[in-house]
């Protein structure tokens, strides 16, 4: 995502790293009650249990079977967000096209939801901070307010029975200015950007402020329940540092701006949601520790594992983005130039880079190692003892997993087109 905002002597250049919920450290707070499934967890898992087993029990494999993407019958843009649904049907968003692209399980095109507009059903865009998602048998995506003000003001429901519209939801909250964190209008105050759907027609919402607002300062996420109509309906239940930015002044000669970037040597926060509405939160991704709360903020147990950080240098890392042209969007040589007059690098990189969970409540957790063209991902139960480990191509992220089966995103080496690619997943051992 690129946003513009001219000042009276430049503008502010931003371009944020696209993901899940960013930031580093968290706390959480309770909110309504005490949670009814605090016992049905801790009596399965164990509360106060910390895995540190780091053996792996079963090796994996992975199997192509379909792909998905631009056919005969459908043109499919620059790929935005992905999901799957429990008959194996895959939903693409098409950023150009403006609209949702529907396959069947072996590929085959099915129909397309929504198009560009302004009505029900209808998307003013789509962008990386869309979210997309299946809860029970519905399917929501958001919508943004419109082309400059990226953040979703409403979601929309269509029905996986049929794939028809059902309703609009409301995501701009009335009562908003109630929430002492959460007071004051955009770009000044948060906004929304995340949505989970909850039990009982309710929906878990990020909010965040722009990096235009915050800068190079500290600034954090939070985390609220609204019902259907907008309403928030809960004080903030998790709270996690946001991204941490570089920021330079840039001059040329017929303008100048500042550009602002979150870099990945900094690290994140993550959020998960399980089908059983328990929250897996990554609060600092420096470390293999992912804590797990309730709805309503409660934490529950931690899983932690060992993991053996790798040196961040910085020489190396202006070696590989100079050659890599990394940020080239920030300006010729400028994400180089961040990183020279930087005075808070940091001494390692981060453990995490992303984290999943499946229709099993298995995590699946990419780990930063050595070779910068690789992840290690971790297979844990939800227990957290470690399943298995294997190494998956960076350029080849893995965006779903479900019904056994893994959804990755890749580009096809005959025409260029990005497509979305399943394999079976086979656990052998154990």
């Amino acid at each position: 995502m690129l946003k513009l905002s001219y000042l009276i002597k430049g503008l502010i250049l931003v371009i944020p790293l696209l993901g899940c919920s960013q930031g580093e450290s968290g706390e959480a707070t309770n909110y309504l009650k005490e949670s009814r499934q605090i016992n049905q967890l801790s009596d399965s898992i164990g509360i106060d249990e910390t895995t540190t087993e780091t053996e792996p029990n079963f090796e994996i494999q992975f199997v192509r079977e379909a792909t998905y993407g631009t056919t005969d019958d459908v043109i499919v843009g620059i790929m935005g967000p992905v999901t799957v649904d429990r008959n194996g049907r895959v939903f693409i968003t098409d950023r150009n096209q403006i609209t949702v692209h529907v396959f069947q399980h072996d590929g085959n095109y099915l129909t397309s939801l929504g198009n560009q507009g302004r009505g029900p059903g209808e998307f003013m865009g789509i962008t990386p901070n869309t979210t997309i998602t299946i809860y029970s048998n519905q399917f929501y995506i958001t919508d943004q307010a419109d082309a400059h003000l990226q953040f979703p003001y409403r979601m929309h429901e269509f029905s996986l029975e049929d794939l028809t519209f059902s309703r609009t939801i409301d995501l701009l909250a009335g009562n908003k200015a109630e929430i002492e964190e959460l007071d004051g209008s955009y770009p000044e105050g948060y906004y929304s950007k995340r949505i989970y759907p909850l039990i009982d027609d309710k929906f878990l919402v990020s909010y965040l402020r722009s990096p235009n607002e915050y800068q190079d300062e500290v600034s954090y996420i939070y985390y609220v329940v609204q019902d259907t109509s907008g309403s928030i309906i809960s004080d903030p239940v998790l709270k996690q540092k946001d991204r941490t930015n570089l920021i330079t002044e840039v001059i040329l000669p017929d303008m100048y701006y500042t550009a602002i970037h979150s870099f990945p040597f900094f690290g994140k926060s993550l959020l998960t949601v399980s089908k059983d509405n328990f929250l897996y939160a990554v609060n600092d991704s420096k470390k293999f520790n992912i804590d797990i709360y309730t709805m309503e903020g409660k934490h529950v147990r931690s899983v932690e594992h060992f993991f053996e950080n790798i040196p961040f240098n910085k020489n190396e890392i202006l070696d590989y983005y100079e050659k890599t042209n990394y940020m080239q969007r920030l300006g010729d040589g400028v994400a180089l130039k961040m990183i020279r007059e930087a005075e808070n690098l940091p001494e390692i990189w981060p453990a995490i880079e992303e984290m999943l969970i499946d229709d099993d409540n298995r995590l699946w957790v990419s780990t930063i190692v050595e070779d910068f063209d690789i992840y290690e991902w971790w297979v844990l139960k939800e227990t957290g003892e470690l399943v298995t480990r294997f190494e998956w191509p960076r350029d080849e992220p893995i965006e779903v997993v479900k019904n056994g089966y893994m959804y990755t995103r890749e580009t096809d080496e005959e025409t260029g087109l990005q497509q979305v690619v399943k394999y079976r997943i086979e656990f052998e051992g154990g």
